[in-house]
This record gives C-alpha cells, sequence and structure tokens, in this order.
C-alpha cells in the first residue's frame, strides 16, 4: 500500500504529458529546476500551467485491488475521476463533467480511445505489467492527437528503466477470490540484460479472471426510480446480479532498448480475449438483454527515439511510434430475461493505425519548443442480424490527423509561461451507404503560466480552446435497434479556463503536507447529447451549450513521525447546466446534465505498518445526479450515496535475496454497508463483497 509524491516545478512535466523525451536545460536555468520530494501519498508532478497531474501505481491504493486488477477498478479510487456503468455494460470516465469520448486513454503514448467508438471501455483494459497510471485533468498539452481535450488517463507499460530500480531479474505472482467464487490469476516477470552500449530489458506477464456475478446491494430493488420496473431475475434473496458473469484472459510482452547516450528503441504487444454479460437495466419495462460472448483486442507499438542529443543549436531530441489495433465485439440481443431465445446479432471487426512523431528543442533564453504529428486510421466492418446467412457487413472509415506545435518560455526565474496551437482534421471516406460529413478542420490553442513564489507554493493559470469530432459509432449506429443514427453531428468545441493554488514542497514537504484547489469553467459549444424520440428511440444531437464550473480540493497528510500512515481527501463541486433553446416553461432554457453528479469526495487513511500489518479505510461519496428516463417522458433524480471500504494487509519476508522474496496476503471487504449507489439509473454499483488475495513477488 505504498505509494509515493513526487512534484515537479518544471515543463519537462509537461512534456512527459505528450510522451516525448524531455529537453534537459542549461544546468544554470533556475526557473526549470527538478524539485523531487518522496512520501508517502498521492503522487502529483505538475503541468505547465495546469493543476498537478496524479500518479498512482495499481499496487499502491488506499484500498488494495486483486493483483493486476482494471484500469477501472482503479480510477474508482483516484482523485476527480468519475468512472460508472452503462446500460451497454461499458465502462465510462469523466472529468470535470466530461463526456466519455473527451478524455483520452493513452499506453505508451499513443491513444487507446481511437476507434469505432472513440473511447476504451476501462474494465476491459488490465493493468498486467502497468507500472504507473497517470491522470491529467483538462488539456494540459495540444500535442496529444486529435479529440484529446477532456483530460488524459495515460500508461507506461514500456518505459525505461528507472535509475535506482532493480538490475536482478524480477518475478511476481498473484491470486485472490471473493465470497462469490470470482477469481484470478497473474503471473509477469522482467529480466534487464546488459548488451552491447546499453541495457535490453524484456518483460512479459499473463492474467486469467473469472466470475460468475456481481454482487446485488440488499436495498437495490426498493429504491429504483420512480415508474421503473425491478429486474425479476434479482429477486431479494438472490447474491448475484442477473446476467453478470464474465471470463477474460490477457496478456503483453514488451522489449526496449536503451543506448547509454539516451537513444532507444521498444516494441509492445498487448492482447485480452473476454467474454461477459450485460445487467438488464432495473427501471426500464424493456431494457437491453445482451451479451458479448466475443471480445477480442490486440495492439502492437513500435517506438523509437534519439534521446537528448546536442545539436549545432542546443539541445533536441526526436520520437517516433507506430501501433496497429485489431478488435473483435459480438453482441447477442436476445428476447427476454431468460436469455435462451436470440432476437438479434451484430458483429464489429475493427483495425486501427496510429502514427506518430514528436520533436523538441532548447531556444535561447531557455526557451524550449515542442512540435508533435499524429495521424489515426479507422476502419470498422459492421454486420447486423448476423445470424441470418444474408446479412453483409457494412464499412465505415475515419480518418484523423492533428499536428501542433507549443513554446515555453521562462520569463524571470521564478515565472514560466507556454502557449501552443494544433490543427486537427476529420474525415469519413466510408460510411456504409449514409452521408458522408466531408473533411471537417478545426484550430485550437492553449495558455498557461506557473507562479513559483516560494519553493512550496506555485500559482497556476490556464486556458484552452480545441474541438472534438463525433466518433464513427455516434454517427452511424443504430445499437441493435436502440439508436436512430444522425450522420449529421457537428464537431463540439471546447473553451477551457482553470487556475488555482498548490502548496507542496519546501517546509510543505517537511511536514508531510500537500494541498490544493483548482477552480475551472468549461463552455461546450456544439454539445452532443441524447433525446427520447416519441418512438421511445435514442438519437445524438448537436444542442447549443454545456456550461460547467466547478473546484476541486485536494489534501495529502503523510508525516514521518507516523512512520508510513497516511491521510488523503479530495472533493469535486461543480455546476453543469445544458443550454437547449427547445426547453419550455424555463428562463434559462436550462437542464440537468445526464450521469454527472455535481459532489464527488472521498476520505482514505491508511495505518503505519506494525509487524507487517497495515490497515486502510476509503469512503467514496457520490452526490444526487440525473438521467433521461424513456418510460417516463422525463428526468429522474438519484439520490446521493456513500460507500466505504476497508482492507488489511500482512508482509511476510520469504528470502533475503533473488525472486520472490515477500509475500503479501489481504482481506478487503467493498462496500462495507451494502449501500445501492448507481452509476446511472437502474445500474447499481455493486454490494457488500469480501476479497482474498495472495501476492508473491
Amino acid at each position: 500500500m505504498r505509494s509515493r509524491l513526487a512534484l515537479s516545478l518544471s515543463l519537462l512535466a509537461l512534456a512527459s504529458q505528450a510522451g516525448a523525451q524531455a529537453v534537459q536545460p542549461p544546468r544554470d536555468s533556475a526557473a526549470r529546476r527538478i524539485e523531487p520530494m518522496t512520501v508517502r501519498g498521492a503522487r502529483a508532478p505538475s503541468v505547465t500551467g495546469g493543476a498537478t497531474v496524479v500518479t498512482i501505481r495499481p499496487d499502491s491504493l488506499p484500498v488494495p485491488l486483486a493483483p493486476a486488477p482494471h484500469i477501472g477498478d482503479v480510477l474508482r479510487q483516484t482523485a476527480f475521476v468519475l468512472v460508472r456503468q452503462n446500460s451497454r455494460g461499458e465502462m465510462e470516465i469523466g472529468v470535470r463533467g466530461s463526456d466519455s469520448r473527451q478524455a483520452a486513454v493513452m499506453l505508451d503514448g499513443l491513444p487507446l480511445t481511437v476507434g469505432w467508438d472513440a473511447r476504451t471501455d476501462p474494465s476491459l483494459i488490465p493493468t498486467t505489467g502497468v507500472e504507473q497510471i497517470v491522470v491529467v485533468r483538462g488539456l494540459a498539452t495540444l500535442l496529444g492527437g486529435a479529440n484529446t481535450l477532456g483530460g488524459v488517463i495515460r500508461m507506461d507499460l514500456n518505459g525505461p528503466l528507472a535509475r535506482n530500480a532493480k538490475s536482478a531479474p524480477s518475478l511476481q505472482l498473484g491470486t485472490g477470490f471473493d465470497q462469490y467464487a470470482s477469481r484470478i490469476l497473474s503471473v509477469n516477470g522482467a529480466v534487464p540484460l546488459s548488451v552491447r552500449g546499453g541495457t535490453l530489458r524484456v518483460r512479459g506477464g499473463i492474467t486469467s479472471r473469472a466470475r460468475e456475478g456481481v454482487a446485488l446491494p440488499s436495498r437495490a430493488l426498493g429504491d429504483v426510480v420512480t415508474g421503473g420496473t425491478a429486474d425479476p431475475g434479482d429477486p431479494a434473496n438472490r447474491a448475484l446480479r442477473t446476467n453478470t458473469d464474465a471470463r477474460q484472459v490477457d496478456g503483453f510482452t514488451a522489449l526496449r532498448y536503451d543506448h547509454r547516450r539516451g537513444a532507444f528503441v521498444g516494441l509492445t504487444a498487448t492482447g485480452y480475449d473476454t467474454e461477459r454479460g450485460v445487467a438488464p437495466e432495473q427501471h426500464l419495462a424493456s431494457p437491453r438483454f445482451w451479451r458479448y460472448p466475443s471480445q477480442q483486442r490486440t495492439l502492437a507499438i513500435l517506438s523509437g527515439g534519439t534521446g537528448l542529443q546536442q545539436t549545432p543549436m542546443g539541445y533536441g531530441s526526436l520520437s517516433v511510434s507506430a501501433g496497429r489495433s485489431n478488435q473483435r465485439l459480438d453482441i447477442e440481443n436476445f428476447s427476454s430475461r431468460t436469455y435462451t431465445t436470440l432476437a438479434s446479432r451484430e458483429l464489429g471487426r475493427e483495425a486501427s493505425t496510429v502514427y506518430r512523431i514528436e520533436g523538441t528543442h532548447s531556444l535561447p533564453r531557455n526557451a524550449q519548443f515542442r512540435l508533435a504529428g499524429t495521424v489515426t486510421n479507422v476502419v470498422y466492418d459492421e454486420t447486423l442480424n448476423a445470424q441470418r446467412s444474408t446479412a453483409s457487413a457494412s464499412r465505415y472509415e475515419q480518418q484523423l490527423s492533428s499536428v501542433g506545435a507549443e513554446l515555453d518560455v521562462p520569463i524571470v526565474e521564478r515565472l514560466l509561461v507556454s502557449g501552443g496551437v494544433v490543427q486537427d482534421e476529420s474525415r469519413t471516406p466510408q460510411t456504409g451507404g449514409r452521408p458522408a460529413l466531408g473533411t471537417l478542420a478545426r484550430a485550437g490553442w492553449r495558455v498557461g503560466s506557473t507562479l513559483r513564489l516560494t519553493d512550496g507554493v506555485r500559482l497556476h493559470a490556464s486556458g484552452s480552446r480545441r474541438a472534438r469530432f463525433a466518433a464513427l459509432r455516434e454517427l452511424y449506429s443504430g445499437a441493435l435497434d436502440r439508436f436512430d443514427p444522425n450522420p449529421l453531428l457537428r464537431p463540439e468545441t471546447l473553451l477551457g479556463i482553470e487556475s488555482g493554488i498548490t502548496l507542496s514542497g519546501g517546509a510543505f514537504a517537511d511536514r508531510g503536507l500537500q494541498l490544493q484547489a483548482v477552480g475551472f469553467v468549461h463552455r461546450l459549444d456544439d454539445a452532443v447529447v441524447r433525446i427520447t424520440l416519441p418512438n421511445r428511440l435514442f438519437r445524438r444531437i448537436n444542442r447549443d451549450q454545456i456550461r460547467s464550473e466547478g473546484i476541486e480540493l485536494l489534501a495529502s497528510y503523510a508525516p514521518a513521525a507516523l512512520k508510513g500512515a497516511t491521510i488523503s481527501a479530495d472533493a469535486t463541486l461543480q455546476h453543469i447546466r445544458v443550454i437547449d433553446q427547445t426547453i419550455t416553461g424555463n428562463a434559462n432554457n436550462e437542464r440537468r446534465a445526464e450521469h454527472n453528479p455535481e459532489r464527488r469526495a472521498s476520505f482514505a487513511v491508511t495505518s503505519p505498518a506494525w509487524r507487517g500489518v497495515r490497515t486502510s479505510l476509503m469512503a467514496r461519496h457520490i452526490g444526487a445526479q440525473y438521467c433521461q428516463h424513456p418510460d417516463l417522458g422525463r428526468q429522474v433524480e438519484l439520490g446521493a450515496q456513500t460507500i466505504s471500504d476497508a482492507a488489511v494487509t500482512r508482509t511476510f519476508a520469504i528470502r533475503s535475496r533473488g525472486l520472490l522474496q515477500r509475500l503479501t496476503a489481504i482481506i478487503a471487504v467493498d462496500n462495507i454497508g451494502d449501500r445501492a449507489a448507481y452509476d446511472q439509473c437502474g445500474l447499481p454499483q455493486a454490494g457488500r463483497t469480501v476479497r482474498f488475495g495472495v501476492t508473491i513477488g
């Protein structure tokens, strides 16, 4: 349960957000000095002109999870991130009231959120081999590729070997199970090899997961929103929710060669194979009765770079990468909750390619220039009613490109300003016979500044404007007769402004204290929202605007005197409204946004270790939220709820050297109070669950 806090006040942190090799300034540059700090708690490197990012390790969460958990489970314990399950059985990510398609998920610098749906289900993304996860709030850089404007979730699987990392081979074994017979088995290892001119690191791992179902909260049936229909497949005496079983196998291989002069080349290959059910919504008379008999994904990333090199004009670096993703998605739609009669079937076959190049170079007066270009191509074959021999596939294709440049300039010793521009484009060459949008182009910009008042006090502010192009699924998918497609959706445009103060480092570090407050204002024009048509089909349309403003608060206390104990808390308070000129009876033409609670908070405490035993407790509060109820034809409210989790771990020393030196055992209880907290209407989170696990490494 050990995690670390590191603050960086230089523009090297910003370059790392874009996945680039940072350019080192001359040694006498005080404005760009790195000031690392390590304590127990949340890690929070800084971003030029923005709030600190949150860096977490999957094995160092407030309440430990099973070995190699999914990203979605990790993010539920992460400050400022909203994770919720939708009616398709997918997990969605939101930051500062953003839609799940506005937040990018990146692996080794390349976006996973490029595809048919322009988002990645975090409940399927494993952390096998992932050493850290970085959460960036807002638009910290313009160099991450198209459609990256509402936050970034970045995973590092094949990064450079840390200077203080062990040079010996490593091996980790883990297993876990719960009271409902869910089980997991994971193994991964690494072998660093000294080769001519540098180091070759070989890593690999595999994880197998299985569950019979997700626990049903004890009061889930009694507090379904008015007008809903309780799921008869989930009677009060049944422990598991209907159709929530799952099976998954995933694995990865990573090779990376680092030359002693900084150049590198790497290859990453990952994949998973999943079968799972989709819980029917409890509040609808006719919910989805879906299963995914097969979901498969393979991904390969090849990357290389020069590292920091001296040039005739200063110092610079260049990196290139290319990725190829292939996905297979099968959806079965049944006629009733017995899941015996197949009504329809959808097959999806997706191939995505991403190419990226990025360069950085120093400029006079300690300035730095960065330039990046990203090109992506998505081809999707959709076959509806696939059980019929006459079914044929419809092909869709989307091409996205993005070219951006940024400049960081120290004004005085303690003041750093940054600015950048980007040009994004989208084309849909193949549209399955439906209307094409032609070529859409939007320009964007970002400005920011950071003022370091003292060694422990930073003021930061930024403003940005960027567009997001609608995904192929938003434009053309009928989702097995649940949606009426709208191929004429316009791009969304987000104007974001934030400012804040961070107290960390210096005297605050001596006390193990970190405090931060950030205010933000977002204006999303031509926002894509869902409406219900008279025939009860959903349709995506552009509304006038979504307005959100709020404040994020973060506190962490980990004094050395408490010998490893940590206390942390965070809160997000926001006001979100959809401005819709079609609304009548409302002077401001406002309505509430769906599935976006305006209050969220968490509190976590971890005890110091005593004879290898450590305890932890975490409480997560979700405020009231609203959803559009198609049966009632209006919005309904879901009340606020608080969920508490707890865990006890015990570490044993097995051997003093070599592989498998320590064993860590865990017993945890999720949702201690068995509360019915809803991700959205009719979809409660899991009820009380007791977990056990063992990790040897």
